[in-house]
């Protein structure tokens, strides 16, 4: 049995959908953030993400592939062990956020956030945030050009600035007619290695089919995924699920390990956090700063 390969966590959603954004103001999160019980926080036109060139995330993550399913070369290198019923592949991820974007043809001006593997840029991930929300623009990967790229025709919003427990909205990505569902789960407070943070509980799934490559017939295939959202700091966990049919292809987590912010901008801590100023410099060094095209 095939399973998909996605080189970045969220690839496999609406041509690329890490929930970042942009804002050109200081960093600051609510001084009082930490005191209001999770079922209290107040998130009512607070955006989610607003990031500053610089600014960088590492990530944890792990996937556990079937017995049965073949490693592709990427997944064998970071291959760790094995349970009774998987194999795991843990690695590192960084995202960096490299600026602003213009691309013309009426696309507004959007963020971008490089994303690196053992190293290496993969590509940049496309977004665009205003008042309504946080919208998803599509993935440009290394070896492209922006104006090769197959970004989406318009932003689907992953996050809304007014989302609140029980809400939901369906968006298509490339695909007419194979829409994916948003709901808003519930606020809570989450801990990561990175530090505890208030966060929003997002649950995305998709049922779409795909051709049986061993019996030629059309089979179900299906996603379901939460991200844990933090103002500010943005995505603190993710836990997703691919399905074939009724098997399970693929589970994937993720949580921040790092949150690097760059010298002379202030952030009001969060229930508490490693967020870092000081190591900026060193993590530049290993990141350049990327041109502007």
């Amino acid at each position: 049995m095939r399973r998909p390969v996605f080189k970045c966590p969220l690839l496999a959603l609406l041509l690329g959908a890490t929930l970042m954004t942009y804002s050109c103001r200081e960093k600051r999160s609510p001084t009082l953030q930490g005191a209001l019980s999770p079922k209290r926080v107040d998130l009512l036109g607070v955006p989610y993400f607003s990031p500053i060139p610089g600014e960088i995330w590492k990530y944890r993550i792990e996937k556990k592939i079937p017995l049965r399913v073949p490693l592709s070369p990427a997944d064998a290198s970071h291959y760790t062990g094995s349970t009774d019923t998987a194999q795991l592949i843990t690695f590192e991820q960084t995202r960096r956020c490299s600026g602003k974007r213009n691309l013309g043809n009426g696309k507004p001006v959007l963020t971008a956030i490089a994303i690196y593997e053992d190293g290496k840029l993969l590509g940049e991930e496309l977004y665009q945030i205003n008042r309504n929300g946080v919208f998803s623009w599509g993935w440009i990967p290394v070896h492209l050009k922006a104006e090769e790229a197959q970004l989406l025709e318009k932003g689907v919003p992953l996050a809304k600035a007014s989302m609140r427990p029980g809400q939901y909205w369906e968006r298509n990505g490339r695909e007419p007619g194979n829409p994916f569902l948003f709901k808003v789960i519930e606020q809570e407070e989450v801990t990561v290695p990175a530090g505890t943070f208030q966060a929003t509980r997002i649950q995305i799934t998709n049922e779409s089919s795909s051709l049986n490559p061993v019996t030629g017939e059309d089979q179900a295939t299906s996603l379901k995924r939460s991200l844990w959202l933090a103002k500010d700091v943005g995505i603190l966990r993710e836990e997703t699920v691919y399905y074939s049919g009724e098997h399970v292809t693929v589970k994937q987590s993720s949580e921040l390990v790092q949150w690097v912010l760059p010298k002379k901008r202030n952030v009001q801590g969060p229930v508490s956090s490693t967020a870092s100023q000081g190591n900026s410099a060193v993590l530049k060094d290993h990141f350049p700063e990327q041109p502007e095209r």
